[in-house]
This record gives C-alpha cells, sequence and structure tokens, in this order.
C-alpha cells in the first residue's frame, strides 16, 4: 500500500489535540452547582464530617465574589472553592453556620484576610490541573478585593500540596477542636 501523507489543517490538529481534554473554566457559583459540589466534598473529605449545605451556603454567601466552580465545556462541575473573610491566626469552625458580610468576629467582615476554606476536586477529574486554575482564580480575586494575604487549614497531609502554592506552617496557631488532629495552620502574603 503506498500512503501518502496529508497535511491536517490547524484547526483540525486543534481539535484532535483537545477532543480528550476538555477545556476547563472557572466561574463563579451559581443555584444548579451545589448538588455537585456537596458531591464533591462527600467524595474528597475522609478526615472529616462533611458540612451540612445549609452551612456551605452561608459561607459561600459570606463573598460570593470569591467561590468558584471549575468546569468543562459541558458545564460539568469538577471542583469547587470557598473562601472568604476571616481574621489572621485564626480557625473557624466547621460545621457553623456564618452570616452574610460576618464572622463568629465582627471585626472579620474588614480583615485583608481571606480564608480559603474548601478547594477540592472530583476524584475522576484528578491530575487536570483544576486545583491549580482554582486557586489561580481565586487569588486574583483575593488581590482585586484588597486582600493581602490568605489563610487556610490543611487537612488530610496537603500541607505539601500547599506549600508548593506558596503558603507556609503557621506554628502554634489555636486550631479549633472540628478539624482532624494532624490539620496544620497555614498562611502566605498575596
Amino acid at each position: 500500500t503506498n500512503w501518502k501523507a496529508k497535511r491536517i489543517p490547524p484547526s483540525e490538529q486543534t481539535d484532535i489535540l483537545t477532543m480528550n481534554k476538555p477545556s476547563i473554566h472557572c466561574r463563579n457559583m451559581i443555584e444548579s452547582d451545589w448538588h455537585s459540589i456537596l458531591r464533591i466534598q462527600a467524595e474528597v473529605y475522609y478526615a472529616i464530617v462533611p458540612e451540612s449545605e445549609f452551612v456551605m451556603r452561608s459561607k459561600a454567601n459570606c463573598l460570593p465574589e470569591t467561590c468558584f466552580v471549575a468546569s468543562d465545556s459541558d458545564e460539568q462541575v469538577l471542583g469547587y472553592c470557598l473562601a472568604y473573610p476571616y481574621l489572621p491566626g485564626q480557625t473557624p469552625a466547621l460545621g457553623v453556620q456564618l452570616a452574610r458580610g460576618k464572622n463568629p468576629h465582627s471585626q472579620a467582615t474588614s480583615t485583608a484576610n481571606l480564608f480559603l476554606h474548601d478547594l477540592a476536586v472530583d476524584k475522576s477529574a484528578g491530575g487536570r490541573g483544576i486545583a491549580q486554575s482554582l486557586f489561580q482564580h481565586v487569588t486574583v480575586a483575593a488581590r482585586s478585593l484588597g486582600f493581602s494575604s490568605m489563610s487556610l487549614v490543611a487537612i488530610q497531609q496537603a500541607s505539601g500540596f500547599w506549600s508548593k502554592l506558596g503558603f507556609s506552617l503557621v506554628y502554634n496557631t489555636p486550631m479549633d477542636s472540628s478539624y482532624a488532629t494532624d490539620a496544620q495552620f497555614m498562611s502566605r502574603n498575596l
């Protein structure tokens, strides 16, 4: 058989290269995302009791501009990020409702610290850079809103991941008892 090489136009090359890798985009949460958010939360967090929808929504409502989902071209939610203002050096309790624009500490609404409460990715979508995309997205939003630092509690041995994104362990930080015993408080400047 005599095979001839056929030149593939660039537009078709792009389609071939990306047909098994749907594009991922980050956007603000919408009402129809909540079922997927709760499913992902229940799937990935084994060291803590998953928070209720009521509690999760209360945290997302504190500052919706810093709460996102990552979805594919079919709008399937593959990951989410919840972040809200919280005093630096303090850990909010898990399972506790927060009111929009308010936190248990009254001055938290005017803090320059953004607490990264959750960043979770569907297990079936791992290895596609979704967590990094969500983190970049929330970082850009945080800077544009005037935050100068971020903090989080690393659970399930995730401190190595967060260190790669510029977070450092902060020792002697009082940890709320709702976290697992191996939880680690971390922070970074923006």
